[in-house]
């Protein structure tokens, strides 16, 4: 006879599992729309809208039209393809806005300053040189996390009760309620002796073993991969006496490089903006940078970095400091 999965306790395992996936996504999704800050932008555009296209489409425009001013919509190629493989027009859309723009690219220096000013234009903003949406490798990094998150609390609860319960069809919904309560941490007493038949209960030990350390450092490795693949530092501060210089290194260029893979492309729609609509040496000029507090934290890594690189002679310093305060009789602090 078929039935339901629900009887079978399965629905909430898959809601935990959903929110465990979701949970971590949304971790990376924080992160991510957070990184860099849009400088000095006009009022009637949106630095958040404007991450989040990049985040989930790839590629966003900006653009000055008749009725708002300067906006920041969604983007879509149309038209057909310029010299350099990009579209040479825009479809810009966003909730009720539709606009088909001319793709602004400065292939024409002479042109005169008024048609540029021109309606009918648009800048592309990519999110990298690919034009590739960030949310894609996120949720595979959330993915591998979750999984192996699930499998810690599996393997944590193989602990608690290492066992597989095999009973009669007939006493299936009692022993479910009694394991319920079970792992629940509640008491449970049952007083009808004859329906827990010993012929008909068995359990069998599945003998797991502890495997949620190894799997703790999985998720570490995940984690930090995600983090360098963003462009942040992630090396943790209890390994940096075991690092060499070449390690240090080349996660430091690894790190910078997928920052700027996505950083530059942002620059150079601002350039092209600020270009086109002749702010280019004003004080409306608009930019983007790393997030100051971001920012820091790499510099803050670097510096750590370079002290673990000449902790050799930072101790020979202190020890002759401090031979020398023996030497005079002072105590030593």
């Amino acid at each position: 006879m078929k039935r339901n999965n629900q009887s079978y306790k399965f629905l909430d395992s898959t809601i935990l599992n959903d929110s465990t996936y979701i949970d971590y996504l949304n971790r990376f999704k924080r992160i991510a729309l957070s990184m860099f800050e849009w400088v000095n932008l006009p009022k009637s555009m949106n630095a958040r809208y404007l991450e989040m296209c990049l985040f989930y489409n790839g590629q966003a425009a900006l653009l000055k039209d008749k009725d708002y001013g300067f906006i920041n919509t969604k983007a879509c190629a149309s038209g057909q393809v310029n010299i350099y493989g990009l579209p040479t027009k825009i479809n810009c859309f966003s909730y009720s806005y539709q606009s088909i723009r001319t793709l602004y690219n400065g292939l024409n220096p002479e042109e005169d300053f008024e048609s540029q000013k021109d309606n009918d234009e648009a800048i592309l903003v990519m999110n990298n040189w690919d034009r590739l949406p960030t949310a894609g490798s996120m949720e595979l990094f959330a993915w591998r996390l979750y999984n192996a998150q699930r499998t810690c609390d599996v393997n944590l609860n193989a602990q608690r009760t290492p066992l597989i319960i095999a009973v009669d069809e007939k006493q299936r919904l009692m022993m479910e309620n009694l394991y319920n309560q079970y792992n629940g941490n509640q008491p449970f007493i049952f007083g009808d002796k004859n329906q827990l038949d010993d012929s008909k209960l068995k359990a069998i030990n599945t003998e797991a073993p502890f495997i949620i350390d190894k799997i703790s450092d999985y998720k570490k490795e995940i984690w930090n991969e995600a983090l360098t693949y963003l462009g942040i530092q992630n090396i943790a501060r209890a390994k940096k006496e075991r690092l060499t210089e070449n390690e240090s290194n080349e996660n430091n260029e690894l790190v910078n490089l997928n920052l700027f893979a996505m950083l530059e492309p942002r620059r150079e729609a601002c350039r092209k903006f600020n270009e086109k609509f002749g702010l280019t040496g004003t004080d409306k000029e608009i930019s983007v940078r790393v997030r100051s507090d971001l920012y820091n934290i790499i510099k803050q890594e670097e510096s750590l970095i370079s002290d673990y690189q000449d902790n050799g002679k930072i101790d020979k310093i202190e020890n002759k400091k401090k031979l020398e305060k023996i030497k005079e009789g002072v105590k030593n602090e």
